[in-house]
């Protein structure tokens, strides 16, 4: 664990000083705590970091790259994802998911997001045969630099002559800040 703290750092280090947080985000349910920090590189592209951990199953790291659209009240982001997960009672692993955010402003302080991933089992390594991630959130905001939402998230691994394993499938609230 402390080796991808380190590579998360350095990461973030290399990174151009033009590079700022716009982002970070904070969500909770039963089992699980989630945190994600995204950071524009430029007004097309994004770069988003996020950790996720469940009492009940393990731990999970992701880092993606998106490439953003807006058009009015619809944003799209698609990109690449790295997601690797250690999960407590079943093989650890890693994917190279594609996909991406889709959000709707309903009014100016309602939206609608969802969220969309797939790795194939060539995208797939150690133990992990192919993965899918599904979520949709409803989003109000209190003003440009805080938010709060209430929303679902599936995110399930499978497994190669071994039953499949779902990280995370339920409810969560959390909130969201900008600066």
């Amino acid at each position: 664990m402390k080796k991808i703290i380190l590579a998360a750092a350095m990461t973030a280090s290399a990174l151009p000083l033009s590079v700022t947080a716009s982002e970070i985000t904070l969500g909770l349910s039963e089992h699980v705590v989630s945190a994600n920090l995204k950071s524009n590189i430029n007004s097309h592209a994004n770069l988003e970091g996020g950790y996720i951990y469940s009492d009940k199953k393990g731990h999970l790291a992701e880092f993606a790259m998106h490439m953003m659209h807006q058009t009015g009240p619809h944003t799209i982001e698609i990109g690449p994802k790295w997601t690797s997960v250690w999960f407590d009672n079943s093989p650890d692993g890693s994917v190279i998911s594609v996909g991406g955010h889709y959000s709707f402003a309903l009014s100016n302080n309602i939206s609608i997001h969802g969220d969309a991933y797939y790795a194939p089992s060539v995208l797939s390594f150690s133990d992990v045969d192919g993965y899918t991630e599904l979520g949709a959130k409803v989003q109000y905001d209190f003003n440009p630099n805080m938010a709060i939402f209430i929303g679902y998230r599936n995110l399930n691994f499978k497994y190669d002559g071994r039953s499949d394993r779902s990280f995370e499938d339920g409810f969560f609230i959390g909130g969201t800040s900008r600066f």
